[in-house]
C-alpha cells in the first residue's frame, strides 16, 4: 500500500462469550503472533491450521497491512481480520485495503466476528480509505450453516452492511467466476473525491474492450 494511514498503535478489548473470555488485539506484531497457536477450526484460507498460522505471520510482518486477532486466554487464535494491499485489478487505488475475515468453525455463533469488525472500524483512519471485500464462494464454510451459495451470499451481505459495506457490480475476474461471488466496498466518509473516482472508474473496466 503506497499510502498507509492506519495508526500502528494496538487496540485491545476483552469480550465475554458463552465459551468464556476472548481477547481482541489489533495491529498485531510478528512476535505476538509467534506466541499464539491456531485453533483446529482455522482453515478457511489455507485448509490447514498450521498453514493459516504461517499466513498470519506473513501478514503481520508486512508494514502495509493490519492484523487483528481474537484469541483465548490459553493463547489459541480463534479469529482474525486482515487488512492487506489490494490486488492488481485495484492497484491504481492509492488508499485502499482488502479485508479478510475468519472465525474458527469451533468458535462460531458467539459474536466474535461482530466484535472484530467493531474493533477494527472504530478507528477513524478507516474513514479516509476504501476497504474492499471479495466474497468468493470457494472460501465459504457453507456446510456448517446448512446454506447454499446464494444463501451464504445473502448472509454475508447483511453482515457487512452493518459496518458500512455496499455491494457494487464489477467486472473483476475473480468475482465473475461464479454468480454467487459478491464484491463489497466501504467508502470512507472522508475519502478524497479523487480516490472515490478511481474506485468507480475501476469497477467495470475491461482488459479486452478498448475504452472500457
Amino acid at each position: 500500500m503506497r499510502n498507509t494511514v492506519l495508526s500502528p498503535s494496538p487496540h485491545q478489548k476483552t469480550i465475554m462469550t458463552a465459551a468464556g473470555p476472548i481477547y481482541l488485539r489489533s495491529h498485531c506484531s510478528p512476535l505476538f503472533i509467534q506466541e499464539l497457536e491456531p485453533d483446529s477450526g482455522m482453515r478457511a484460507f489455507t485448509r490447514l491450521p498450521e498453514h493459516e498460522h504461517a499466513l498470519l505471520l506473513q501478514i503481520a510482518e508486512r508494514e502495509d497491512t493490519m492484523l487483528t486477532i481474537a484469541y483465548t486466554p490459553a493463547g489459541t487464535i480463534v479469529g482474525h481480520i486482515a487488512l492487506c494491499p489490494v490486488d492488481v485489478w485495484w492497484q491504481n487505488l492509492e488508499a485502499a485495503y482488502e479485508i479478510g475475515l475468519e472465525v474458527s468453525s469451533n468458535w462460531r455463533q458467539l459474536g466474535i466476528a461482530h466484535q472484530l469488525m467493531q474493533l477494527v472500524f472504530a478507528e477513524t483512519a478507516y474513514e479516509e480509505v476504501i476497504v474492499l471485500g471479495m466474497g468468493l464462494y470457494w472460501h465459504w464454510d457453507m456446510a456448517s450453516l446448512g446454506l447454499e451459495p446464494f444463501g451464504y451470499r445473502e448472509m454475508l451481505e447483511r453482515f457487512c452492511a452493518a459496518y458500512g459495506f455496499t455491494e457494487y457490480l464489477t467486472s473483476e475476474p475473480n468475482i465473475r467466476m461464479h454468480p454467487a461471488n459478491i464484491f463489497l466496498a466501504r467508502l470512507g466518509k472522508n475519502a478524497k473525491q479523487a480516490l472515490v473516482k478511481q474506485f468507480f472508474d475501476g469497477l467495470l473496466r475491461s482488459d479486452t474492450l478498448p475504452g472500457l
